[in-house]
């Protein structure tokens, strides 16, 4: 069947012409239909007649046709003005400032869960191994476990650490028979396993896990994963006898080491020592199993390292009153003792000055020097504080401000939530 075409000339064409204006009689229209484009557009019942008017040399006539007339009607105002489109312009912007923060603040909340999922595993995977052993891993091991070996600087014999130990409970039983517990951790028959990244211990808000540590300077070995979580050890640095500060509790590595046994510095987990559930005095849902860490910001920066031993890469020691580490994400310009800190500094700053500040600018301060890697204290990207992982296996967000203290007669919460034997009890809503 043929499709019919109208051919009606509406009043709103008529209404358009030159001359006219609306409620033109129907004079005007007989007038019209003797043009003859009007008539060739009536008598081709195929190509519905369209309006415009073709300028001539001394009248504006009406005239229809592909050719010479739009496929559509216009309005007398085509597009939009300027100022319409500034406006439309802001209203964009505003609306994208207003959006992009809820944005950012919905992405932080997703990366703060998996977070908390990881130290819920972490912790899971710790108290399977208790149960197995009926202790806690100590966070670091050296054999034969002598002063010389945990206080040596840029210690090439570092063996295995806490991580290393859980990775059967982690589902990681194939990467724990990867490395060869014989010989030390930095040698080159483990460099592949520890150049294993683990998402379980990574946290996705920090930007630096992904760039493993460079540690060949340090005779430590080249490729080693990141890590953001670590043992909470104790409140005195990671050494046997070298610190005398507290009348020598200041010491707090080994068995062998004052601090130690000291209920005022033990942890939970410390070097080739750890203490049992039962030797949690003050309950676990009180006493902090692990901590997060932040990863190094350049290659050499060795905090942050998953399989190695040690206080900056693995563990948190001295993070309390004891020192300038105080507390979570302290900014002190010389919180951290790490390995290599000033070649760290020159990396970030351009010499040992400028970069010591703009490290603490950067939430990652460390003192001048290369001291052993015996302070590191809890950090992370996440706004306002860390999470922990209590030795009942909860998780919880600990605020930057939270009380610290500064002696030994004077404990913040934050040392009573990382000492396991003070006895001392924690106020309801303190943290």
């Amino acid at each position: 069947m043929k499709r019919k075409c109208s051919t009606r000339i509406r009043q709103s064409h008529i209404d358009s012409l030159p001359g006219t204006f609306p409620g033109t009689s129907r004079k005007r229209l007989h007038h019209a239909r003797q043009i003859p484009a009007f008539r060739r557009a009536r008598d081709n019942p195929c190509r519905p007649p369209l309006w415009c008017v073709a300028n001539h040399r001394d009248t504006q006539l009406p005239a229809f046709g592909p050719r010479r007339c739009p496929l559509v009607l216009r309005s007398p105002i085509d597009g939009f003005t300027l100022v319409e489109l500034l406006v439309v312009i802001t209203i964009i912007g505003i609306l994208i400032a207003l959006l992009l923060p809820a944005v950012q603040a919905a992405r932080e909340a997703a990366r703060r869960a998996q977070c908390q999922n990881n130290l819920k595993q972490i912790a899971l995977a710790l108290h399977n191994y208790h149960t197995a052993y009926k202790i806690f891993p100590p966070s670091s091991v050296w054999r034969p476990g002598d002063a010389a070996d945990v206080q040596r600087l840029n210690n090439p014999n570092l063996r295995e650490n806490w991580v290393i130990l859980i990775l059967p409970f982690l589902e990681q039983q194939a990467l724990r028979d990867a490395f060869d517990l014989s010989r030390p951790i930095p040698d080159p028959v483990n460099e592949r396993p520890r150049s294993t990244m683990l998402s379980v211990m990574l946290c996705p808000s920090d930007a630096y896990n992904r760039t493993p540590y460079d540690g060949t300077r340090y005779n430590q070995g080249p490729n080693w994963a990141r890590g953001n979580y670590a043992a909470n050890a104790a409140l005195g640095k990671m050494t046997v006898n070298a610190h005398t500060g507290y009348n020598g509790l200041e010491s707090a590595a080994t068995d062998a080491s004052p601090g130690w046994k000291h209920p005022l510095i033990r942890g939970v987990m410390g070097a080739n020592t750890s203490v049992s559930i039962e030797e949690i005095r003050d309950g676990t849902s009180q006493t902090i199993l692990v901590g997060e860490i932040r990863a190094g910001v350049v290659p050499i920066d060795p905090r942050g390292v998953w399989a190695m031993s040690g206080g900056c890469p693995s563990a948190l020691w001295a993070h309390g009153y004891i020192g300038d580490a105080n507390g979570p994400n302290a900014p002190y310009l010389n919180a951290d003792d790490t390995n290599g800190c000033s070649d760290t500094r020159i990396a970030v700053g351009g010499d040992v000055a400028t970069g010591g500040q703009r490290l603490a600018q950067m939430g990652m301060p460390c003192a001048e020097g290369s001291r052993p890697n015996y302070q590191q204290t809890a950090r992370s990207m996440h706004p306002g504080g860390v999470h922990v992982a209590m030795a009942d296996g909860s998780v919880h967000f600990i605020s930057n401000y939270i009380q610290t203290g500064t002696s030994q007669t004077n404990l913040g919460v934050w040392d009573l939530l990382n000492l396991s034997a003070d006895s001392q009890p924690i106020a309801t809503g303190s943290y």
